[in-house]
């Protein structure tokens, strides 16, 4: 499964390949405020994850 973390500022949005991935990067300190973490389907479709990780950040 693969995500996008969407920045605040409007830059690049960053991917990642596995929620293992994901939480990884998020244990590391960063300066950019993360606007939102969508998850993506094969289908093209994508769901709001924030939530879910946001204990992570």
């Amino acid at each position: 499964m693969r995500y996008r973390i969407d920045y605040a500022d409007g830059r690049c949005s960053c991917f990642v390949n596995s929620s293992k991935d994901l939480i990884d990067w998020l244990k590391t300190p960063k300066e950019e405020q993360i606007e939102d973490i969508r998850k993506l389907y094969k289908s093209g479709c994508s769901d709001s994850v924030l939530e879910k990780y946001r204990k992570y950040i």
